[in-house]
């Protein structure tokens, strides 16, 4: 039986005397402006039904009262920080699950409240804040304490509710929004509950507990409505499954362990629970056994307070035995997926992650040989769609080597009213990739139209092989002096070498800057007018490239011409539960969400589609943050939270059947159903602030890695990307993560400047296309099949799709030895190198060089590997870096960036800080990028010049050097020339 703790205000004169023990802190002498309290006014103390009245241990800006109610306190706190406490009369020892505050009486201030505990040495075991809202409020709330919910939590140094030291001591503590406000916090506290956890897993009573059978499966259901040793595939998969707790808008929490239950068998695979908690709800619950499967579905959960029901966790936590041997991973669904390592796991770890950061309705476990998964079945065809937030919950992982999956469904139930969820699914496999396949198919997808279905023909021909090439018209191809000059957008097209791209413009609208004016885009002011726009979509389809632009249909700007023939954001933008219109800033742009679900807004989106598709021939369309925003509820708009997110759904569809529809990606796979691109995934060294959460050790002495869940579900379905607003595949780490994942490679036409100042030139881009048309391209559309690290350390990784096509991928900044098919031995790799082959003969890799780092990118012929291009990348490792040059400089006299049209120049190496180098009896090697306008020419003095050819068309070259001495190659950076035939 849990230990509960009351505490509850009471104007009894005749309270028992309490001794406290020696260790427990002694009342503390009033400090000035504090009250002592009179013995009037106590506390009532209830621990295990057993009541003792005490004086508060301190009062500081508060004062004590009685209400005149039985059971009520009356709280006055007066100033900008305001507590009172209490000791136990005895010390507190169990694991703690919460603390609830009731709430009643007079309407409370809006601030944060927050719970303290210590032990007898007033040392500070653990910090709790809940917010407080008088919006709403109707005389009675709780405001509810989750300590094992709290990552951040230094509960004994974990966030698992575990008590190292015994509790003596409890703290309220109130810090109103409106600090300068002389109003004082009044609040009427019925009763402060503790409650613990429920003592070990392994202590649940299996007597008289009910036993569903299917076949060699076997689960147990408790008198208390615990699901007990889930044994499926000859292992228990899970030891206890808490059923179901019920959230309210204001925050608080009621879980199914408060409620009394009633167990009826239906059938020998299933059972009805009935749940009920008085003043709160009534549930139903149905649970099912099948083969490697136990369903929860909620039939129905009638709501009985005052406060609407906005989600429902079922279950409330699946636990799984962490392993003494071997690996486990905790994965989730956040941009893309995080692998949280055993070490995380065992330690105590709770993270709860949800729209719009996940990518799919489905967290698991993994392990050596099993995985185990929770999501929901929620069809396409299923009205409302319900989104989902996730966790992992390692309240008792320390003591018992227990973890926990928690899943949670948007629910939004009225007071009084009631409703039914979506079945929840806790499915065992041998694989992640088997649970996979089982998500597939009990959600549809499989029958959802393949990426070439989506294309069409001629994209699904040539965008295989297209690295994806962001051009931004506002600073197109970096630094300032291309800021204002979209016409450097042309001359980096005509230039850009290798290819098919898939090119996206941006900042082409309006004024030309970035989060400005929409939804203008079809003004192209900055351009200088219709015409220009269309010269730069010719200009990418004369390259042989693919042509898409930027969009935005789901936050608008006041002072944008359409929002203004629309009538304004008043009546286009949406209002949030208080009536407010939604704001949406970004780069210091105010925006404001505005309702697509609206007749003259979705014409608007729709009708821009068609003529960017059928007056200027676009290919693709990208439309940002199309995912399920955090902005959930429209006060107009008389639905659920969760419809806007289903209208934004429906948005896509139809958008989808103009023109084939990218987007970031994220907030839920129900958009992967017609979305034909995400570019929505973050690689760890693009994000500054993410490193350093990668790689671990980390602050907390563990290792939170990347796993590719979004395109191990998906991959067949669309082309995913590295995220377009971010940096690039642009550094071997990078590289080495994209190719592991499945990910199409990405690289940004505003780093040109930087990577021509490092002597990369276009070489980056080459090598990317290289990579993209050898490796990318072969498993682009293709379902992936298999991903595995191989090390402890999730340094090597190794990728499977279907076809026979496989990565081997090092994360390791140190060159590493990888192994090849079959009996083919190993070859060393470069840093962040990688391997890939196909129906297991090795076809291309990054390999390392003793003599030139990084490293070259090279092809499987004749049974080795022969270098192709030398990869220079921004960095080996890092973030932000241009530390990688090249191993000589090369100049082009003139050869400014651009260069002024020129008959010719002279060409010189040197070393790379400018020093002379001796090129006696070397080999060198010109490479032209650029024929047939241009030629060398060596005159008798020695010296080489860059020459037009007769008759040659105005154009851009480019030229490097390779010189080779005594077998080893040394490589000159690269010079872009623009041409004249003078």
């Amino acid at each position: 039986m849990k230990r509960r703790t009351f505490l509850a205000g009471t104007a009894a004169v005749s309270a028992p005397a309490v001794s406290l023990s020696a260790a427990a802190p002694a009342v503390a002498t009033p400090a000035p402006g504090d009250r002592a309290t009179a013995a009037a006014e106590t506390v009532r103390l209830v621990i295990d039904g057993t009541p003792h009245d005490l004086p508060p241990t301190t009062l500081h800006n508060t004062s004590l009262a009685a209400t005149g109610t039985a059971g009520q306190a009356r709280v006055t706190m007066t100033g900008p920080y305001s507590e009172f406490s209490m000791a136990f009369p005895s010390p507190y020892v169990p694991g703690l699950a919460r603390v609830s505050v009731w709430l009643t009486g007079v309407t409370p201030k809006k601030g944060n409240l927050w719970l303290k505990l210590f032990d007898g040495d007033s040392e500070e075991w653990g910090t709790l804040a809940s917010r407080v809202d008088p919006a709403g409020f109707d005389g009675r709330t709780r405001v509810t304490f989750e300590p094992q919910r709290l990552a951040r939590m230094t509960w004994s140094g974990k966030g698992d509710g575990r008590l190292t030291h015994p509790l003596r001591r409890l703290v309220l503590v109130f810090f109103p929004d409106d600090k300068q406000s002389a109003d004082p916090l009044v609040l009427d506290i019925d009763s402060v509950e503790v409650a613990g956890d429920g003592g070990p897993v392994a202590g649940w009573s299996r007597a008289g507990a009910l036993e569903l059978t299917s076949g060699a499966d076997r689960v147990l259901i408790d008198d208390r409505g615990r699901l007990l040793d889930w044994k499926s595939g000859g292992r228990v998969q899970s030891p206890g499954v808490l059923p179901l707790a019920v959230h309210y808008d204001n925050g608080t929490g009621v879980f199914s362990d408060e409620a009394t239950v009633d167990v009826t068998r239906v059938a020998a695979d299933e059972a009805r629970v009935g749940l009920t908690v008085p003043g709160f709800f009534a549930a139903e619950l149905t649970v099912r056994l099948r083969a490697g499967r136990l369903e929860l579905r909620p039939t129905a959960v009638r709501n009985l307070w005052s406060r609407p029901i906005l989600r429902i966790t079922c279950p409330e936590v699946a636990y799984r035995v962490i392993p003494a041997d071997g690996t486990m991973l905790g994965i989730a669904p956040k941009w893309g997926g995080l692998a949280h390592t055993r070490s995380v796991l065992a330690g105590g770890f709770y993270a709860n992650y949800g729209m719009p950061t996940a990518t799919h309705d489905l967290i698991l476990f993994e392990e050596d040989d099993s995985a185990l998964g929770v999501y929901s079945v929620q069809p396409a065809s299923a009205k409302p769609y319900r989104p989902t937030q996730f966790g992992f919950v390692g309240a008792r992982a320390r003591e018992e080597s227990l973890t926990g999956l928690m899943h949670r469904l948007d629910a939004w139930i009225a007071p009084g009213g009631s409703g039914g969820l979506p079945a929840t699914r806790l499915v065992a496999g041998g694989t992640a990739f088997d649970l996979f396949t089982a998500y597939r198919a009990d959600n549809g997808m499989d029958s959802w139209r393949g990426l070439p279905g989506k294309l069409g023909p001629r994209l699904s021909a040539g965008l295989p092989d297209a690295v994806h090439l962001k051009v931004d018209l506002w600073q197109p191809t970096g630094g300032t002096w291309a800021t204002g000059r979209p016409e450097a957008a042309l001359e980096y097209l005509r230039a850009v070498p290798g290819g098919p791209y898939s090119v996206e413009l941006a900042s082409y609208y309006s004024d030309g800057q970035h989060d400005h004016h929409y939804p203008d885009f079809l003004t192209f002011d900055y351009l200088g007018g219709p015409a220009e726009f269309q010269r730069l979509i010719d200009t990418i389809h004369d390259g042989g490239h693919y042509a898409s632009a930027y969009t935005n249909p789901t936050w608008w700007h006041p002072d944008s011409r359409a929002v203004a023939e629309l009538g304004g954001v008043e009546r286009i933008g949406i209002r949030d539960g208080h009536g407010k219109l939604v704001t949406k800033t970004h780069t210091d742009n105010l925006g404001y969400l505005i309702g697509g679900w609206r007749k003259a807004p979705r014409a608007l989106i729709l009708d821009q589609l068609r003529t960017f598709r059928d007056t200027y021939g676009l290919d693709m369309m990208f439309q940002d943050e199309i995912a399920r925003r955090e902005y959930d509820y429209s006060a107009d708009f008389c639905a659920p939270p969760y419809a806007y997110g289903e209208k934004l759904v429906e948005q896509t569809a139809q958008s989808a059947a103009i023109l084939p529809i990218g987007t970031e990606g994220v907030g839920g796979d129900r958009l992967f159903q017609t979305l034909a691109s995400s570019l929505g995934f973050y690689l760890n060294t693009m994000q500054g602030d993410r490193a350093n959460t990668y790689d671990g050790p980390n602050r907390n002495g563990v290792v939170v890695q990347q796993w590719p869940l979004g395109t191990a579900v998906m991959h067949d379905k669309v082309a995913f990307y590295p995220h377009n607003l971010d940096r690039g595949v642009d550094t071997t780490e990078n590289l080495s993560w994209a190719l592991a994942f499945g990910l199409n490679l990405h690289y940004q036409a505003q780093h040109m400047e930087r990577d021509f100042r490092a002597g990369r030139g276009f070489e980056m881009l080459k090598g990317l296309s290289l990579v993209q048309r050898r490796v990318a391209g072969r498993y682009f559309g293709r379902r992936m099949t298999g991903f595995r690290y191989l090390t402890e350390d999730l340094k090597v990784s190794r990728t499977v799709f279907d076809g026979g096509v496989e990565i081997v991928a090092s994360h390791d900044i140190q060159p590493r030895a990888l192994p090849l098919p079959g009996t083919l031995g190993t070859v060393t790799v470069a840093p962040h190198g990688f391997v890939a082959s196909e129906h297991g003969t090795p076809t291309y890799a990054l390999i390392d060089d003793a003599h030139h780092r990084p490293g070259h990118l090279a092809r499987w012929t004749g049974g080795r590997f022969v270098s192709e291009l030398a990869w220079y990348p921004a960095d080996l490792a890092g973030y932000r870096s241009d530390t990688i040059h090249a191993d000589l400089r090369l100049t082009a006299t003139p050869a400014e960036l651009p260069a002024a049209g020129t008959t010719r120049a002279a060409l010189a190496l040197a070393a790379w800080d400018g020093a002379p180098v001796d090129l006696s009896g070397a080999d060198i090697e010109w490479e032209i990028e650029g024929r047939p306008i241009a030629h060398l020419v060596t005159e008798a003095d020695g010296s080489v010049w860059l020459a037009p050819d007769p008759g040659g068309a105005t154009g851009w070259v480019t030229v490097r050097a390779v010189v080779t001495r005594d077998g080893i190659p040394a490589y000159s950076g690269v010079e872009l020339v623009k041409l004249t035939d003078g």
